[in-house]
């Protein structure tokens, strides 16, 4: 069995405001990985310019823990809630911050921003970050490449033998050959045809990369108003997956969100294993739940992927569902978190994995008022220490209140 050093810490307290975080720290042989959660705390002056600029300087000590430094994060997430009202000052912020570690244009981590507001009263934004640092020379290397859409960002990342793929904020806005309807008959304008464009944007993306489709291993989808959309959604991704013969369906995370630029209707963020050889990939299941693509839905609950030196956990967006597809405990805030972090538990269980092993997490919360008695029933299960950001967002299911996705490593047998 391969060694695989894991820690938590948070960062060490100062005189207020401060900044929140946690970090994972991950080592292999090869290379340490580094998963944090920063968030500033509601008191800080100077609104989200503030904030931001505590956000960064906790993400700076947080790195320099780890022995790590900013020019060695890969991938962001930063959770907002006024996106159009504070993207530009947080932009600002993060563009100084980088710059005074050399880290300028494409070198930039590939960053999805999102309109889904940190349940802490008064937090106005959010971030999640992931980190590598090289154990031997030359073991890590990250090349950003050419993207095809204004706001596409594609890196590649080479950590030992495994060729990850990160394509962040694929939207579905028209291109010029799309003046017309879609091969699937699609008017130019309606949402259907925009998830056409946005899948169609993916597999160009991945296939320059020399994979194609079946090579995912976990996508992230975005959608302004999943209510409305949920089903053209899985209307259009059946029907691409059929088409490109996805037979190992993607661990997913399908959930409401605004985008960036203001008007996208969907976004997608994708990853993929560019030398799946390396690698043992295989779907994850567990009886408590039936498969998604039972009632429609092309995911899977969860993905492993053992690579020669860890294994990682993806684990799907998971909610309050039984082993039939139904939503259970309908109204009942309590008893729908805890079926499900049941279903996380039930996932992770076969593997040899607990919440010891969680790495990340995001849950979103159908509303603020959830955060302390999901906060509550996180704690008495351990889920502590762990970089895990908690957002308002609709879930794909009206009646859903809440839902968790989450990231666990263990050593490779």
């Amino acid at each position: 069995m391969s060694t695989l050093l894991s820690t938590r810490h948070r960062a060490p307290a100062h005189a207020p405001p401060q900044c929140h975080a946690e970090a994972t720290t991950i080592s292999t042989s090869v290379a340490t990985e580094i998963f944090v959660r920063c968030a500033p705390e509601a008191s800080a002056r100077g609104g989200c310019r503030g904030q931001a600029r505590l956000l960064y300087k906790g993400l700076e000590r947080l790195l320099r823990q780890a022995g790590a430094e900013m020019g060695d994060v890969v991938i962001e997430k930063a959770y907002f809630r006024n996106l159009a009202g504070d993207l530009a000052d947080f932009q600002e912020v993060r563009r100084r911050t980088y710059r005074k570690w050399g880290v300028t244009g494409e070198l930039l981590p590939a960053t999805t921003y999102l309109g889904q507001a940190p349940c802490c009263p008064g937090q106005d934004i959010e971030l999640q970050a992931y980190a590598v640092v090289p154990r031997k020379s030359g073991a890590v290397r990250v090349e950003p490449l050419s993207r095809s859409r204004e706001h596409a960002t594609v890196k590649l990342l080479e950590v030992g033998t495994a060729r990850h793929l990160y394509i962040s904020s694929i939207d579905g806005r028209p291109r010029r050959r799309d003046a017309t309807a879609s091969g699937n008959g699609h008017a130019p304008g309606s949402f259907h045809h925009e998830s056409d464009t946005a899948w169609e944007t993916a597999l160009e993306l991945v296939r320059s990369q020399g994979v194609e489709f079946p090579d995912v291993v976990r996508t992230w989808i975005y959608l302004d108003n999943i209510d409305r959309d949920y089903d053209a959604l899985n209307a259009s991704r059946n029907a691409f997956f059929g088409r490109e013969g996805v037979a190992r369906l993607p661990a997913s995370t399908g959930i409401g969100g605004f985008q960036h630029p203001s008007g996208n209707r969907i976004a997608i963020d994708v990853y993929a294993l560019l030398n799946p050889e390396i690698a043992q990939i295989e779907v994850m299941h567990t009886p408590t739940l039936n498969e998604a693509a039972d009632y429609g839905s092309s995911f899977s609950r969860g993905m492993k992927m053992a690579l020669p030196e860890e294994t990682y956990l993806f684990i799907s967006g998971t909610a309050s569902v039984d082993e039939y597809g139904a939503t259970v405990h309908t109204g009942d805030l309590r008893r729908q978190i805890d079926r499900m972090l049941l279903n996380v538990e039930e996932l992770l269980r076969p593997h040899g994995a607990t919440w010891a092993d969680l790495a990340h997490g995001v849950t979103y919360l159908k509303s603020a008022d959830y955060y302390g008695l999901y906060q509550q029933r996180c704690a008495e299960r351990g889920i502590v220490d762990v970089p895990h950001t908690i957002v308002v967002a609709d879930v794909c299911r009206p009646e859903l209140l809440c839902e968790m996705e989450a990231i666990a490593v263990l050593p490779s047998a």
